[in-house]
């Protein structure tokens, strides 16, 4: 019967334990994008763009997703329903938005809890230091902090491979349009309409019609043409 009491006591450690972690989880990771903010941020401010990059997306196909509110910005929300898990049900929504610099949400888990999330953007050099911040109060069950050490790891890591999709996209999407837009340029210099060189073909077409000859270039002409006939005529020589 001993060993019941030392599961006994070493559970009761473990409660005591649990209210000595802390109440509150924060998860904070970064990624650095070659791109300046303002490309990053049509990403993240609209909700319709989420899975394009979102980690838990591939987790479950088949989860059904609605949007509500406006496409982007503060009011659009985007709710979810799986039977995986890992995936499970609730919506976020934007509450914050500033252009360029930060987007915050609202999510809710359902019977999960609640929590907050912010997507930073911070200017460095060329690019923009992106941080996907995550807050959440676990209440004052000892269990639930438990819980939340494992809860920190996975969405520690999920944040990681979402950011790093992230990066994949903002910068190969931004490659790709400049690719366009040099090829686009190379057509367009490349139909310019070429001069027809001396001696090919259509270079009669660029001939002067004589009627469009000034009147006074043209008797400049005639005179000279008549200076040079009688240049040429013969001078008789004088018999003695």
């Amino acid at each position: 019967m001993r060993w019941i009491l030392y599961i006994l006591i070493f559970i009761a450690l473990l409660i005591l334990a649990g209210f000595l972690l802390p109440r509150e989880i924060i998860v904070e990771r970064s990624v650095y994008i070659t791109k300046p903010p303002e490309s990053v941020f049509s990403y993240v401010n609209n909700l319709r763009n989420f899975n394009s990059w979102s980690p838990w997306y591939q987790l479950d196909p088949t989860t059904e997703y609605e949007y509500s509110g406006p496409e982007s910005g503060i009011g659009a929300t985007m709710s979810w329903q799986s039977e995986n898990p890992s995936v499970g049900t609730g919506s976020q929504t934007i509450v914050t938005s500033q252009p360029n610099s930060l987007v915050r949400m609202d999510l809710n888990f359902a019977a999960q809890g609640q929590a907050t999330s912010e997507i930073r953007l911070q200017p460095q050099g060329s690019g923009t230091n992106v941080t996907w911040w995550f807050s959440t109060d676990l209440g004052g069950s000892p269990i639930a902090r438990w819980f939340g050490l494992m809860v920190k790891r996975m969405i520690g890591q999920s944040y990681e491979q979402g950011l790093q999709k992230l990066k994949n996209l903002v910068e190969s999407e931004a490659s790709t349009s400049t690719a366009e837009m040099e090829e686009s340029s190379q057509e367009d210099n490349g139909s310019d309409t070429e001069l027809p060189l001396e001696g090919s073909e259509g270079a009669d077409d660029m001939e002067t019609d004589p009627g469009d000859v000034d009147p006074g270039i043209q008797g400049e002409v005639l005179d000279g043409e008549v200076l040079e006939e009688e240049a040429e005529e013969p001078v008789e020589e004088e018999t003695i």
